[in-house]
């Protein structure tokens, strides 16, 4: 899903919506622009305002699933450096 909504120097803070499935990016690029403010309504809901999302973007399931992977090999070697 990308609308570049980000301002200049904002951080960039990931969100993902696992419950959405679409055929292609195309179509997801699509819906995410007819309903980027309901989708950003929804992650500032979710957030409790604390975080608020800047830019929306469509990415790949597989990607996720790698990200997370890493992530989760970042703190098992932070766990182990403490």
């Amino acid at each position: 899903m990308t609308q570049q909504l980000n301002s200049v120097g904002q951080p960039e803070t990931p969100l993902y919506i696992p419950f959405m499935e679409f055929a292609n990016r195309e179509e997801c690029m699509t819906f995410a622009r007819n309903n980027q403010l309901r989708l950003f309504n929804k992650s500032i809901q979710a957030y409790d305002r604390k975080v608020l999302p800047t830019k929306i973007n469509c990415i790949n399931e597989d990607i996720m699933k790698q990200v997370g992977q890493l992530k989760s090999e970042e703190v098992k070697k932070n766990e182990k450096d403490i």
